[in-house]
C-alpha cells in the first residue's frame, strides 16, 4: 500500500488531500474541497462522494477532545504509545530522506 499525504495549512491555499493506493483501487479525500474519491481501475473516471463543509479546525479540535477523553478515561486512546513511536520514526526518516536525498530504512517493532 502506497499513501501521500499533502496538508498546506495556514498558507494560500490552505489545503488538505489524502491519497491511498491499494492493491484493488485507490482512494482520495481532499477535505478543501469536500469531497473523496475512488478509482478501481486505471484508466477510469473517478467515483465521487461529497461530504458536508467542516469548521477550518474541525479535525485539530476533535482530536483535542479524543486526547482529553482518553486521559479522562472517558474513551480508548486512538492508538497506542508503540503505534505513536512508530509514527515518529517514519517521519524522522522522511526528514532524514529529503535532507540527504536517499532512501531510509525504517525498523518495525
Amino acid at each position: 500500500m502506497l499513501g501521500c499525504y499533502s496538508l498546506n495549512q495556514h498558507q494560500a491555499p490552505s489545503e488538505s488531500t489524502i491519497t491511498v493506493i491499494c492493491e484493488s483501487g485507490t482512494v482520495r479525500c481532499e477535505i478543501h474541497n469536500n469531497r473523496w474519491m475512488w478509482m478501481e481501475r486505471p484508466g477510469e473516471a473517478w467515483h465521487e462522494e461529497p461530504f458536508g463543509p467542516a469548521e477550518r479546525d474541525a479535525a485539530f479540535v476533535a482530536q483535542a477532545h479524543a486526547f482529553l477523553d482518553a486521559i479522562d478515561g472517558k474513551a480508548k486512546v486512538l492508538c497506542t504509545l508503540d503505534e505513536g513511536i512508530q509514527t515518529l520514526r517514519v517521519n524522522l526518516a522522511i526528514l532524514e530522506s529529503a535532507t540527504k536525498h536517499t532512501w531510509e530504512n525504517v525498523a518495525y517493532t
